[in-house]
């Protein structure tokens, strides 16, 4: 789907709106006294969940989403049952769960439905009783109903099921907002004392005096807010379908349509924010479709025109997309102008606008969103911005260089560094994203005081959000207008930032975090490389790509494939990597039917012919490595890696396809140069920055959990009660997105606590073999196996004292969620936590500064939103504290892995006779990380037994080398 949604740019700047909007039922009419407490308890309960839902507590959040659904349920109240499946629907859409969600969301809007017709007849029952509630209640459903199916569309747009979006915007009663200009020849029906009246352009009204008459003003104006949200999301809807399937007319039809529904004409809501982000988002629409048109210079003048009418609006939030807009729109003139000295004045046009979107990005990132904007769809599209920067700017490095293959200086070092910065801030600003889509409440190192503040500002954010979109007790009269209940959400976002600020002052942790700023190009060279290290920094372009090769004496920029050239040599390396029974899909699970990691590879399995592999490990070192192969030498290599070049480690790149022999011989680039890895460069310098360093010999082993009852190891544990039936979303949710609904039907079959994961007993051995090697060089160490080998203990126990923390055990991953990458462990016994160490708990933990070593399933994998790369895990426990972490790239089987493992740690802590300076030289006290790390893979090469790649090549070591 991501490659689906990537075709967009700007234009989804619309696309999420809806998805999270909720609704709040009507009572129960004519009921007796239990049916009104049942429905009091229903009200409550869903508010709770609702409440745990905005926290990120979706585990605890869906069981009081589910008690909400069945008191509802047994109180036959429709709107009720409707709005607890639209909570659920947007819980499961939070999961990633898209067809649970769908499900949900159907299921709603055939409940506010059912409850609009019971209302109507209520209504017809009741003729010529003039109860403006019942009026009020029918319009409420109705509006419901429309939201049901705007997210009923937008899901199966993310599925790509465009026929089934298409066909719920269909289903949208839509209305056109009336004009300022018609509205001014008429009074409001029945309202006595709201006088219409034309001035400048727009409705003045006057507040009567009477709180009923000020009631239905307010109630009035937020009907026309609703028509004007529900107009818009059908245009916009449809908009976005039709130049998905390139009917470029019709998209720009339905976009004008939707700009002419929230211009500024509009009586009385123009200024409204949703108003406002429905207009920006259509101008900018109409540009990108005049863009794909080829229309370059009409999608500039739309673009221009966002960009006003959003600084008109002050509104930065919704200048950035146009400003990106100018930028591309400029950048591509520029390549048609045959003039010279115009092309150079486009581009540089060009630049400033998308330094301008850039600047207007990270001005927003530096407070929060508005709460009742859609957080993932401005996220997940700044991306374009940097990353079209970065190559406008690589490129015009390259066009200003006096000489190819030089060392840059002046001018085209300027642009080069330039390029350089937005590309660390691409990664930076990458994390953050993640971090706000798996709804992470960074606590660690933060005050209490100031953490409650800022919770208790975004609930009341979230509540008026909730007012603005249609979530009000329908028996309540509406008592603020939108525009009071605006202007209360600026005062709040004007709070949260000096909140925010607050925060940042008495926690640096949490400051670098939020907020650092990545270090020039100039001071990576000084601050981060040392004399026998070469910085490789990709950035993957959708038309090119540009390789940064960057020592302390000088900087190369070296121009490569697109993104989708290199990802395939990528992707046909790693076919060769993994023999192709065990290749699956990136996420990496073992369920029940497999007894160990990597599938119980046999030894010696290692495909006889190596050819096919020599082909392609040497076709992508000749594209993405060998042009800087003059800078590198033998000297250490830090990579900071993009796209699919994350899941492929550099060691096992082949340097010359000349030959063939055994996989022993191969001229690999482990064997010439030491390779670490990083999430960015200027990641490295904020480590060296807080300067901790691990002290005293201490090692924490954990292994061998428990992941069901049916486990011998699980008797005797007792589960907690409190929502025992919930507890475990996140795993499942997982799990069933890998292995699809059979693993988790089993579990529910067999009644068992926990999941049928495979038990690992070769971590067991791992455990104790590198116990005993650490017991032998004088260390102390720690073993946490079976149930005590759990998330609780890592969590509350002091785990700071310790130099290594090593953790054996199956590792999720998911490429595209990052709420489904985590470690497990014991998943029975447990008394408040469910066993999944997620990437944001993670990111909570307090290390110390110990060295992590993940000896699991594809550790390392996290989520490649074409952004930070393998940020997942490796940049939580970098958080944590932990300067360097150990992770593999695929599974591997438990023996070779075991064998590897151990030779690792020998040559870390010293071990006699095992340890080796750079020099070769016998070292008592071991060697660093990274040359243990290449020490123990030559090995292992040479030995022969495990000298395919796939053995030796996964482990991989990122962050600092020293």
């Amino acid at each position: 789907m991501r490659s689906t949604l990537a075709k967009f740019g700007t234009v989804f700047l619309g696309a999420n709106l809806l998805i999270g909007f909720s609704a709040i039922p009507l009572k129960a009419d004519g009921a007796g006294a239990s049916t009104v407490q049942q429905g009091d308890q229903a009200s409550a309960a869903l508010h709770e969940g609702r409440r745990l839902l905005k926290l990120g507590k979706a585990d605890q959040a869906l069981g009081r989403l589910q008690t909400a659904l069945n008191l509802y349920t047994a109180a036959k109240n429709n709107g009720g049952m409707a709005a607890a499946h639209n909570e659920l629907g947007d819980l499961y859409l939070r999961q990633g769960q898209y067809n649970v969600a769908l499900d949900h969301y159907k299921k709603a809007f055939e409940g506010f439905v059912g409850a609009n017709k019971k209302q109507e007849a209520v209504t017809a029952a009741a003729a010529g009783l003039a109860d403006s509630r019942l009026t009020a209640n029918i319009a409420d459903d109705k509006f419901n109903a429309n939201l049901m199916l705007a997210k009923i569309g937008d899901v199966n747009f993310r599925l790509g099921r465009l026929a089934e979006a298409s066909a719920a915007y269909s289903q949208m009663q839509v209305k056109k907002p009336e004009s300022a200009a018609s509205k001014a020849t008429r009074r409001f029906g029945g309202l006595g004392g709201i006088m219409g009246g034309l001035s400048t352009g727009r409705v003045s009204i006057e507040a009567p005096t009477s709180a009923v008459f000020t009631a239905l003003e307010a109630k009035k104006e937020l009907d026309e807010y609703r028509i004007s949200i529900v107009y818009s999301s059908y245009e916009l809807g449809m908009g976005r379908i039709a130049y998905f399937n390139n009917d470029l007319d019709s998209a720009k039809k339905h976009f004008e349509n939707a700009l002419e529904a929230s211009g500024s004409s509009i009586a009385g809501i123009a200024k409204l924010g949703q108003t406002r982000r429905f207009r920006a988002a259509a101008r900018t629409s109409l540009g990108d479709v005049a863009l794909r048109q080829d229309r370059l210079k009409d999608a500039s003048k739309f673009y221009a025109e966002a960009a006003k009418g959003a600084l008109d609006d002050k509104r930065l939030d919704l200048m950035w997309p146009a400003q990106r807009g100018l930028g591309r729109s400029l950048w591509l003139q520029a390549g048609q102008e045959k003039d010279a000295k115009k092309a150079a004045a486009a581009r540089e046009s060009a630049l400033v606008n998308y330094r301008d979107a850039i600047n207007t990005i990270e001005t927003l990132r530096e407070g929060s969103l508005r709460a009742d904007e859609a957080r993932t769809t401005f996220l997940a599209t700044t991306k374009d911005v940097f990353d079209e920067a970065a190559s406008a700017l690589a490129e015009t490095a390259l066009l200003t260089a006096p000489a190819a293959g030089a060392a840059l200086e002046g001018k085209a070092l300027q642009y080069a560094a330039e390029s350089f910065k937005v590309s660390e801030e691409s990664r930076a600003r990458s994390l953050l994203d993640l971090l706000s889509e798996t709804n992470a409440s960074i606590t660690e190192g933060v005050p209490a005081d100031l953490l409650k503040h800022k919770q208790d500002n975004l609930n009341r954010q979230q509540d008026i959000a909730q007012e603005l979109t249609g979530i009000r007790l329908s028996a309540e009269q509406q008592k603020k207008k939108p525009a009071e209940l605006e202007a209360e959400l600026d005062k709040l976002q004007t709070e949260y930032d000096d909140i925010e600020n607050q925060i940042r002052t008495t926690s640096p942790r949490y400051a670098a975090l939020t907020s650092s700023q990545p270090l020039p190009l100039a001071e990576v060279q000084q601050k981060v490389l040392d004399d026998q290290t070469v910085l490789l920094e990709y950035s993957l372009g959708r038309e090119a790509s540009y390789l940064w090769a960057v020592s302390r004496g000088g900087v190369m920029l070296y121009k490569l494939p697109a993104r989708s050239g290199l990802d395939k040599l990528a992707t046909d390396l790693r076919a060769q990597l993994i023999p192709p029974k065990l290749q699956r899909r990136i996420v990496g699970i073992d369920v029940i039917t497999d007894t160990q990691r990597g599938l119980g590879v046999a030894a010696g399995s290692s495909p006889e012919d190596a050819a096919a592999f020599i082909t392609a490990a040497n076709a992508l070192y000749k594209v993405a490595v060998e042009p800087a192969a003059s800078v590198i030498g033998e000297k250490r290599l830090l990579v900071v890696a993009d796209g699919a070049l994350n899941y492929i480690p550099f060691e096992a790149l082949v340097k010359t396809s000349a030959g063939g022999g055994d996989y022993s011989s191969l001229p690999y680039l482990i064997k010439s140069n030491e390779i670490v890895y990083a999430p960015s460069a200027s990641v490295i310098g904020a480590i060296r920055q807080q300067g901790n360093k691990a002290t005293g010999r201490a090692i924490l082993l954990i292994a061998d959990p428990v992941f069901n009852s049916n486990d011998a190891r699980a008797h005797g544990t007792t589960a907690s009660t409190e929502f025992a039936e919930t507890r475990g979303l996140g795993i499942e949710s997982a799990l069933t997105d890998v292995a699809g609904q059979s693993a988790v039907a089993v579990a529910e079959s067999a009644k068992m606590q926990g999941l049928p994961l495979a038990r690992l007993a070769g971590t067991r051995a791992e455990a104790e073999q590198i116990s005993k090697l650490a017991k032998t060089s004088g260390a102390q160490t720690d073993v946490w196996l079976d149930l005590e080998a759990s998330e609780g203990n890592l969590e509350t126990r002091d785990v700071t004292k310790y130099r290594v923390v090593h953790i054996a055990t199956h590792g999720l991953l998911n490429a595209e969620r990052p709420q489904f990458t985590g470690l497990v462990l014991s998943l029975v016994g447990n008394k408040s936590e469910d066993g999944f160490l997620r990437t944001d708990e993670v990111f909570n933990l307090r290390l110390g500064s110990p060295l992590v070593m993940l000896s699991a399933c594809e550790t390392g994998l996290g989520k490649e939103k074409r952004g930070e790369g393998v940020m997942g895990l490796t940049r939580a426990f970098m958080y944590a504290g932990a300067p360097t972490v150990g992770v593999s790239l695929w599974s591997v089987a438990d023996k070779s892995t075991a064998e590897f493992m151990t030779d690792f740690y020998k040559r870390l802590l010293g071990s006699a006779g095992t340890g080796r300076s750079s020099s070769g030289s016998s070292s008592p006290t071991g060697l660093s990380p990274s040359g243990a790390m290449r020490a123990a893979q030559l090995a292992m090469i040479s030995g022969k037994r495990y000298s395919y790649p796939f053995y030796w090549a996964p482990f991989v070591l990122v962050g600092d080398w020293r």
